[in-house]
């Protein structure tokens, strides 16, 4: 619901469309909100990048149960922000991925709103599909995939 409110006149409208994922304010707004998220305090092991509406959280350790340790420290940070924020991320379209040179991986277990976060082994970010081993195999499957298509619709 927004709401426009001055001194003699009050509207609210159900908002359908517009926001990022449902975010009831402009981008501009989002944009200033989210300066604050990137320049919270986390640990050294953590990096935050942002996209638009997207946030990817690097985290790294000397072994899976330190890194483990950082990015659920981190991510209860980045909870609180949202929650005094009044806003929530969406833990079921958050997804875990261990980056990883070793030939068999192990579970990690991180949580965002009190809820395990799926692992996969490969996840897209703006257009580009990043695998486990960062091979790139997939996004080189779905390029060429998509090249085939285009080469039969110009036929």
């Amino acid at each position: 619901m927004a709401i426009l409110h001055t001194n003699t006149y009050r509207v609210e409208r159900k908002v359908t469309a517009g926001c990022p994922q449902g975010l009831c304010c402009g981008l501009g707004f989002w944009n200033v909100l989210y300066n604050d998220l990137l320049n919270m305090k986390y640990s050294r092991h953590t990096k935050i990048i942002a996209f638009a509406d997207d946030l990817a959280v690097l985290t790294y350790g000397k072994t899976l149960s330190e890194a483990e340790a950082y990015a659920n420290s981190d991510l209860a940070t980045i909870e609180k922000w949202a929650w005094d924020n009044k806003m929530k991320f969406n833990e079921s379209k958050s997804k875990v991925m261990i980056i990883t040179r070793k030939s068999r991986l192990d579970k990690i277990h991180i949580f965002l709103n009190s809820r395990s976060l799926e692992q996969v082994d490969v996840m897209k970010c703006l257009g580009i599909h990043f695998d486990s081993r960062l091979l790139f195999y997939k996004h080189i499957e779905h390029v060429a995939e998509k090249s085939r298509a285009l080469i039969y619709m110009l036929n």
